[in-house]
């Protein structure tokens, strides 16, 4: 089956427990799935999205996280992956408390866990 067929519909029950370990692995389900999670926040626009964006790399770094997305004119807008496997529910709520300590920072916005490779719609 071709990849976009799986980008759209990923496998479950009967299907799943017929996959071995290489095609689980291959298609990120089962003991493979990972998760990320999406933040967007707004700040003040003082032309501090530099040390915002600085900032929150170095936290999320000292977490063993990745953060992709942008930075600019006052809005935050990304998401959070795990350098290995998927972050976890204290590495979400560290980074939500973390924005949410921030003077610079008026609104946070940090989605709940979902699956990296089906979860998007």
């Amino acid at each position: 089956m071709s990849a976009s067929y799986f980008s759209s519909n990923a496998p479950t029950g009967k299907r799943l427990r017929r996959l071995n370990a290489r095609q689980r692995k291959k298609l990120h389900v089962g003991e493979f799935q990972q998760f990320i999670f999406e933040v967007r926040a707004s700040f003040s626009a003082n032309d501090g999205s530099d040390a915002l964006l600085d900032a929150l790399i170095e936290m999320i770094e000292s977490r063993d996280l990745f953060f992709g997305g942008s930075v600019g004119r006052g809005v935050l807008d990304g998401v959070v992956s795990a350098r290995a496997g998927s972050p976890s529910e204290d590495d979400r709520q560290a980074v939500l408390q973390w924005l949410q300590q921030r003077g610079d920072v008026t609104q946070v916005t940090v989605g709940e866990l979902a699956d990296a490779w089906y979860g998007w719609h």
